[in-house]
């Protein structure tokens, strides 16, 4: 991933100018023939973790939605 020195930032090599240099301050930064490392075809997924971060919340509140309900019933039943 390309690095600018000057502006203190990564940048895509899409976003570069078509001569390989920074769009704010112009210094060269990259060849504009190198290729990433990974393909850029599609939208890339999310890593696996975050799914199961996703189902550990989902659990979680609904955990905490019976032990609500629960506290409303026995507290007005």
């Amino acid at each position: 991933m390309p690095w600018c020195d000057g502006c203190d930032r990564f940048y895509k090599p899409g976003s570069l100018a078509p001569d390989g240099t920074c769009v704010h301050c112009g210094r060269f930064i990259a060849s504009p023939d190198d290729e990433p490392d990974e393909p850029t075809d599609g939208p890339s997924r999310a890593p696996w973790h975050f799914y199961l971060l996703i189902v550990a919340v989902v659990v979680y509140l609904g955990w905490r939605l019976v032990q609500g309900i629960a506290w409303l019933a026995h507290r007005y039943l």
